[in-house]
């Protein structure tokens, strides 16, 4: 029988009959033991015990190393996500294994949950909630959203989906991107020009180098700003960003993406940090069209309707 690996964490959960469409189709759906992201080392393990024909990959490290040790039986990689940059793309290409994506899938999901994390920043929501449950009644005079400056880091599909809903509430939106678009309703700046005058700055970046380091959080960026992060974890130097926090010069973050996860370093002792498991694409309806189309893009590459 032919076998399929299915890395991420919770792959059929939500939406079973995916699997049943592989099933009916002949192949066999192994799904990720640990429940967790996976090591180098255990994806290769698991690739070298079932040597499935197809991998629908999570964020573990698709490596050079893993590729060329799966080289014999592996046709086929389908990332249930937006992101490929785990995954060896050059050496996957010189082996002839193909890899895809599912791209556009997610932005309302992610465009969600930032506007949420705004929200519950300016209002301080979850530090309200927890004092009532610790049997403190203390008011906490909050901020609006309209009227703020809101910088975004990245403009791409996902970006231009917050723009949109972050302009419905009257606020100006600035955005960085090497690639211009032109939109009535945000403007292109430099990237120093949006450190120093946002009021909110979420990213929404594909690059690999750090944005925010030492110096752009503690000296460049504009005194009681929030920084959202929904993107990638290595995007923003987690060391600088808490001392930026104590000091009072960022006033609030929000997390769903870290540098290591499962994270749990000096920022989880901070009042003023909102932080998530990494759960852009936990929209049961997002979630449910991004792996149909995962396994849509796998069936395509094996060449099976």
């Amino acid at each position: 029988m032919n076998n399929i690996l299915a890395t991420t964490s919770s792959f059929g959960k939500g939406s079973p009959q995916v699997l049943k469409n592989l099933q009916e189709k002949g192949f066999n759906v192994v799904v990720n033991p640990y429940g967790r992201k996976l090591t180098e080392k255990e994806l290769k393990e698991l690739l070298n015990q079932h040597r499935p024909i197809g991998l629908l990959a999570g964020t573990e490290p698709v490596t050079d190393s893993v590729l060329k040790n799966a080289k014999e039986y592996l046709k086929v990689i389908s990332r249930v996500g937006v992101g490929w940059e785990n995954v060896d793309k050059q050496t996957a290409g010189n082996l002839g294994i193909q890899v895809f994506r599912t791209a556009g899938v997610l932005n309302q999901a992610v465009a969600e949950l930032t506007l949420g994390f705004i929200l519950s920043a300016l209002r301080a929501i979850p530090l309200q909630d927890r004092q009532i449950r610790d049997g403190v009644w203390q008011k906490r005079m909050g901020r609006l959203l309209q009227g703020k400056l809101v910088g975004i880091i990245g403009f791409g599909s996902i970006g231009q989906c917050v723009g949109k809903l972050i302009s419905a509430f009257d606020a100006t939106v600035l955005y960085y991107d090497p690639v211009s678009t032109n939109v009535d309703w945000a403007k292109a700046v430099s990237i120093h020009k949006l450190l120093a005058q946002s009021d909110i700055i979420t990213i929404h970046s594909d690059a690999q180098n750090k944005i925010l380091g030492e110096k752009e959080l503690l000296s460049l960026c504009k005194p009681g700003v929030v920084i959202v992060n929904t993107s990638r974890g290595s995007l923003i130097d987690e060391d600088a960003l808490y001392k930026a926090l104590v000091s009072g010069r960022v006033a609030f973050a929000c997390l769903d993406v870290f540098d290591k996860e499962p994270y749990s370093g000096p920022l989880t002792q901070l009042e003023n940090v909102i932080m998530t498991p990494h759960i852009g694409s936990y929209a049961q309806e997002a979630r449910i069209r991004m792996e149909e189309m995962a396994v849509e893009n796998m069936l395509a590459g094996l060449g099976v309707k």
